[in-house]
């Protein structure tokens, strides 16, 4: 072997052997902790990581991550919203530049009775671990996150501007969507009687109506439906309606 190769080759192992038990305690470097707030109706998550959304019968809320994030994680409740946060304005990222963490390793379990406002900003994402049962909902994505629910709802309003995405199971009687951006929204596995549909942009809306379907395109998004639907389409630029079935 090359006498130049095989140092390196030595000088790369070294490191592995060195900078290895180092990562792994790191990335073991977590605590969880419970927080104390308010009663809310609503969650607001602003910052990276994975918010785990239950529906139960108390508020609660806890927090597992690296201590050093977790010290500098806000959660704040006034008697109707729940706020995730980080401390100040300038996000959780800056607090990974010692380490070799990665924020996706911060989550959050939130629980409330009631919950009728759910919204998303920045990179996170929320996952429902609970069927969410509401007269209405409203939900909202800004940035490039995900949130994955099931719900159970009589009014259903969701907003999804940017590049994240919107998932959703169960049923929804009257269905009020509006997108800005890449982003979609993934619901042909919700059942809904009606759905008011705008897209502006190149994101794509996937439901399944059965009474009625009224969308507005402004761009090239598309719209496919299960179901027999009545169609009502307004479209400017090569955004389609379509059927899936």
């Amino acid at each position: 072997m090359p006498r130049l190769l095989s140092s390196t080759l030595r000088i790369v192992l070294l490191a592995a052997l060195v900078l290895g038990p180092l990562h792994s305690a790191l990335a073991q470097d977590r605590t969880r902790e419970a927080r104390s707030v308010e009663a809310f109706t609503e969650v607001e998550f602003e910052t990276p990581g994975t918010l785990h959304l239950r529906q139960g019968d108390a508020h609660s809320v806890e927090v597992e991550g690296p201590p050093k994030v977790l010290d500098r994680l806000v959660t704040e409740a006034d008697g109707e919203a729940l706020e995730v946060r980080a401390e100040d304005d300038s996000g959780l990222f800056g607090l990974f530049d010692d380490t070799d963490l990665d924020s996706d390793e911060v989550d959050i379990y939130v629980t409330a009775p009631a919950i009728e406002e759910v919204g998303l900003a920045g990179s996170g994402r929320i996952e429902g671990e609970t069927r969410i049962e509401s007269e209405s909902l409203s939900l909202s994505v800004a940035g490039s996150g995900d949130l994955d629910l099931e719900v159970a709802t009589e009014q259903l309003e969701i907003g999804v501007a940017g590049s994240g995405d919107c998932m959703l199971r169960g049923r929804a009687d009257a269905l009020t969507t509006k997108t800005a951006g890449s982003g979609d929204i993934k619901a042909s596995k919700m059942k809904t009687r009606t759905a008011e549909v705008d897209v502006v942009g190149s994101g794509d809306a996937e439901l399944h109506v059965t009474d009625r379907l009224d969308a507005r395109i402004l761009g090239s998004g598309d719209v496919q439906y299960r179901g027999q639907p009545e169609v009502e389409l307004s479209s400017l630029g090569s955004g389609t309606v379509s059927s899936i079935e």
